[in-house]
């Protein structure tokens, strides 16, 4: 974001400068205007608005077009008015403050110094599209769009704001078809294939599918203290999927993508879900995933225990990464501390190139 002035040029100081140029004093210019001293003193100060009639006037006196003065005052008062909202935003900093803001600086989303407290709230305003906290907080707790108001109420509602946010910001971005049930519910089985294929472009290719049957998939950073990993809902018509990737391991990812897919599947336009909230509909989605990952009829050879090949094996036999395969087995076990070499791990990246 560019740099604001934090100062004012009034239009009077421009007709100041013509007049010390031509050596005319306030009481001629008035008369020549057919106004009082006053009056051209208030002008000279910015106490009294340039009127376009007055910029007419102006025009035959100066010589200088009418609209160059019209664009003097207009600059003026928007700077003027620039101005005092800066001071109105810097009132709200301690209230913004409940968001994070740290987070958000360190994923390029706020660019404003911490000093800087105006441009701060400024531009977290900016990520929610509304003028004011006020606003913000009304546009989540009355607003048309049902599942946030369910959000408004929780402790953690700055935060999960926030991230659910910056996933309709990243869906704002994607080129989505009208959604189509019937093609998604069709497409599962090559979106469970690719998760044995190159894993620095199977995540884009993901993108790239779901968005062709309006799924719009985002991936957003996890958020410190916050202990959502996933959530889907739907807007205008269409499910976001976002994902964390709280836990960086593909088997995590594919789970939860999956886990996701079911809510749209099973639960349709009903609400917002929140991966790991305990729901009944959570539980649906959890058997969503994990039977279309490793279908029931294969669930039992799972290895009970360290196994790696019979691990290799079975996600060969399936066509899918053997990350998943032991993320599943570690499950059931109770084992986590073996195997993990299978697994591909994620992280994501800052926009200002730090982890």
């Amino acid at each position: 974001m560019s740099a604001q002035p934090d100062f004012v040029v009034p239009t009077g100081d421009y007709l100041n400068e013509w007049m010390q140029d031509t050596e005319i004093i306030a009481a001629e210019l008035g008369r020549r205007l057919g106004v009082t001293r006053k009056h051209v003193s208030e002008l000279l100060s910015g106490k009294a608005p340039l009127s376009r009639n007055m910029a007419i006037s102006l025009e035959e006196v100066t010589r200088i077009p009418a609209r160059i003065w019209n664009q003097y005052e207009a600059l003026y008062r928007e700077d003027l008015a620039r101005l005092e909202a800066n001071a109105a935003f810097a009132k709200q900093h301690e209230a913004a403050k409940l968001y994070p803001l740290a987070y958000l600086r360190k994923f390029g989303h706020i660019r404003a110094a911490g000093s800087d407290k105006a441009g701060t709230v400024r531009q977290l305003l900016s990520i929610f599209g509304v003028a004011s906290l006020d606003a913000l907080a009304t546009t989540w707790a009355k607003g048309s769009v049902a599942y946030r108001r369910t959000v408004a109420g929780r402790e953690d509602a700055p935060a999960l704001e926030t991230w659910l946010t910056l996933g309709e910001r990243a869906a704002e971005h994607i080129d989505l078809a009208e959604f189509d049930g019937r093609a998604l519910k069709s497409m599962l089985p090559d979106l469970r294939s690719l998760s044995d294929s190159d894993p620095t472009t199977y995540v884009a290719d993901c993108i790239n599918s779901l968005s062709r049957v309006g799924v719009a998939l985002c991936l957003v950073p996890p958020m410190p203290g916050l202990g959502v990993y996933g959530a889907t809902r739907w807007l205008n018509g269409r499910p976001i999927v976002q994902l964390s990737l709280r836990y960086k391991t593909d088997d995590q990812l594919w789970f939860t993508l999956f886990h996701e897919i079911g809510h749209i599947l099973l639960h349709g336009e009903n609400g917002l879900y929140l991966a790991g909230d305990g729901s009944t509909a959570e539980e649906e989605a959890d058997c969503f995933a994990a039977d279309l990952l490793i279908p029931k009829e294969f669930a039992e050879r799972l290895p009970r225990r360290r196994d790696i090949a019979a691990v290799q094996d079975l996600a060969a036999e399936l066509g899918i990464a053997p990350g998943i395969v032991l993320g599943r087995a570690q499950r059931e076990m109770g084992d986590f501390a073996w195997g993990n070499d299978l697994k591909k791990r994620f992280e994501f990246v800052s926009m200002e190139g730090s982890k």
